[in-house]
């Protein structure tokens, strides 16, 4: 019993603050409830679990960040449950205080992530903005959720910020000259261009609406292909010749870091593939095309779009100085 008991106890930060949300969630649907304990009950889902939930977190080692995580929880449940017209205290606190949390919570990555970027750049490590981003992010963040977030802030930062020409560096090789990347998603940009105006035109003449719902679409996935386009002259290959490893990398949508020992051989050909056990690095597929394929003696893990893991025993991929890099991978 006290071999429970003290098992149980360590989950205390999860499951006090449970039961006293299953209580709120059980007045408000009883006959117990009125109009005039709503403010009560608010300061209860907005303050009062949130802040037990600190008390029993602050000696853990369990990131404080996640104070947000069930502040953000109780707000949800306290809205869908608290009747509309006892909502006053709570949509006050969803207009005023969560943009607040929110820029708090933008500001820290962003300071958080210049920090770790400027200690890689002193040390010389191939460490970029979004690798930088997504260090930050996951420490605060679920890993799945860390990834889009990271994506996303990515996106604005090669639109609209990153100008600077890539410099080369040792054992980095590119791969947006040799291959057909540049021309596809040109292409696609194009066709988003000529698509967003005229399927603007058409969906207005139905729903004003709609139309500009699409048109926002449009124009993000405009920014992310915009973005994905800069990345990839930015973002090499890199060879790592101290831990013999190679980082590949296809933009910020594609990544896998291969240990030398595990690679198999580098067969440099541009023929049509069709084993379907080889992966493309670049999500864009065949469409992107290849002249060198890397196999693996293990299966080794990539990760694709959104940070999407999938595993595979040889990847194909583009590369400007393919036979470079098929004598480093063999020494």
């Amino acid at each position: 019993m006290f071999t429970s008991y003290k098992y149980l106890s360590r989950f205390n930060f999860i499951i006090i603050p449970a039961l006293l949300l299953l209580s709120l969630i059980v007045l408000l649907k009883s006959s117990y409830y009125s109009n005039d304990l709503s403010v009560y009950i608010t300061i209860d889902f907005l303050f009062t679990i949130p802040l037990i939930y600190f008390f029993f977190i602050r000696n853990k080692e369990v990131p404080k960040i996640t104070i947000l995580t069930v502040f953000v929880i109780c707000t949800i449940i306290a809205s869908l449950l608290i009747p509309i017209e006892d909502q006053e205290l709570l949509s006050w606190v969803k207009g005023f205080v969560i943009p607040f949390i929110e820029l708090g919570v933008f500001s820290f990555v962003i300071y958080k992530a210049s920090l770790i970027f400027k200690a890689f750049k002193t040390s010389k490590a191939n460490l970029d903005f979004y690798d930088a981003i997504q260090i930050a992010v996951k420490d605060i963040l679920p890993e799945k959720i860390a990834h889009f977030f990271a994506t996303e802030l990515t996106v604005f930062y090669y639109v609209f910020f990153d100008w600077k020409k890539h410099k080369s560096r040792k054992n980095t090789f590119t791969y947006n000259k040799e291959g057909s990347y540049n021309g596809v998603i040109l292409g696609i940009i194009l066709v988003i261009l000529i698509e967003t105006f005229v399927l603007h035109v058409l969906v207005s003449k139905w729903s004003i609406s709609l139309a500009w719902v699409l048109t926002v679409l449009s124009v993000y996935t405009l920014f992310q292909l915009i973005a994905l386009f800069k990345s990839i002259s930015k973002r090499p290959i890199v060879y790592n010749e101290e831990k013999k490893e190679v980082l590949l990398r296809f933009g910020f949508a594609g990544k896998a870091v291969i240990k030398t020992g595990n690679i198999e051989r580098v067969a440099l050909t541009s023929k049509d593939i069709e084993d379907n056990s080889i992966q493309y690095l670049s999500f864009l597929g065949k469409l992107s095309g290849h002249n060198t394929i890397i196999y693996f003696k293990e299966l080794v893990e990539y990760e694709s779009v959104y940070g999407i893991k999938k595993q595979t025993k040889a990847l194909a991929l583009m590369l400007d100085d393919k036979q470079c890099f098929a004598d480093i991978c063999s020494r």
